[in-house]
């Protein structure tokens, strides 16, 4: 099973989209899957609910970072520079794809309001929208990071 397909079974299994992107792609750089998903949890539905950010990009980014970014021991300007520069992409690749990169505007739905999470549930958008933005979302980086 790819990678994007990993993160797509976790979504359909109650996942959010932060969680099941960032979880599927960390495995691959050693982070332990149970710490991936509290990490990633914050980030779902638009960061906490919010319709902001959509949390499979944000599982990306995440990704990225931890593979890219700058550490303890490791100021360096440049791996800074190029998370910053595949973050980017990966946001310009979605919006190129999808119109936008907000849950809010990929779903049509404001999570703040409870009763939108059931209609989301019931109209299926999980499914028809946000398993394509997960796919997606893996895929893209796993091309760009290399």
């Amino acid at each position: 099973m790819s990678v994007s397909e990993k993160a797509v079974m976790m979504m359909k299994n109650g996942f959010l989209c932060s969680q099941s992107v960032f979880a599927a792609l960390s495995e691959e750089l050693g982070l332990e899957r149970e710490l991936a998903l509290k990490i990633s949890t914050g980030l779902g539905a638009g960061i906490s609910c919010q319709g902001d950010i959509c949390g499979a990009v944000s599982g990306g980014i995440l990704a990225i970072g931890l593979k890219h970014g700058n550490h303890e021991g490791l100021s360096d300007p440049d791996s800074q520079g190029k998370t910053f520069y595949l973050t980017q992409e990966l946001i310009e690749k979605i919006k190129a794809k999808h119109g936008c990169y907000t849950c809010k505007d990929l779903t049509g739905l404001d999570f703040t309001k409870p009763e939108n999470v059931k209609l989301a549930h019931e109209s299926g958008i999980f499914e028809k929208i946000c398993s394509h933005v997960i796919r997606d979302s893996v895929q893209i980086v796993e091309e760009i990071w290399k």
